[in-house]
């Protein structure tokens, strides 16, 4: 990518949703973005984002969908990928997309899912981490894993170990 914000992929020129920030930004100061979950499960995340002018009135709209299996990187930050693409397609709607709606982080996004297929094994033990709710479960669910699978998980462990010390503070 150039310093530019463009990115031609597959003969196609997309904006990354940082430039389209930078540019609204620079052109619009006193207007807002706003996001609102729409839809957060174990499974998928649905994000709706709003381009409001200076007088609070809704100048176009974008949703997002992400599967928390579809990518790695899903598994652990399908809420922000989410979010981003929302605020990326209200952007392209309110005129800020180039030639076309979707980003180019959502189209490489949905080049590498279709280039790189989840394992099977890390969605299951992907799936084993996301269903302790004791630190006592993720003793278990760790010592069940190898050396190699530790060092797949250790960042999916980690966010949860961290999710459930503060649940396990809040009560």
């Amino acid at each position: 990518m150039s310093n530019t914000g463009k990115v031609n992929i597959r003969g196609k020129e997309y904006l990354t949703v940082a430039y389209r920030i930078k540019q609204f930004r620079v052109d619009h100061p006193d207007w807002q973005i706003h996001t609102d979950i729409v839809h957060m499960d174990d499974d998928r995340v649905v994000v709706r984002a709003e381009i409001c002018d200076s007088a609070s009135v809704t100048i176009a709209t974008g949703h997002a969908e992400e599967k928390r299996s579809s990518s790695q990187i899903n598994q652990t930050s399908a809420l922000e990928n989410c979010e981003s693409s929302a605020v990326g397609r209200a952007l392209a709607f309110a005129g800020y997309g180039g030639s076309e709606i979707a980003s180019a982080d959502e189209v490489q996004n949905a080049i590498y899912q279709q280039e790189n297929k989840p394992d099977p094994r890390v969605e299951k033990m992907t799936k084993a981490v996301m269903a302790c709710s004791s630190l006592d479960d993720l003793k278990v669910v760790w010592g069940a894993m190898n050396e190699s699978d530790r060092k797949v998980m250790q960042s999916i462990f980690s966010k949860r170990k961290e999710e459930v010390c503060q649940t396990t503070a809040q009560t």
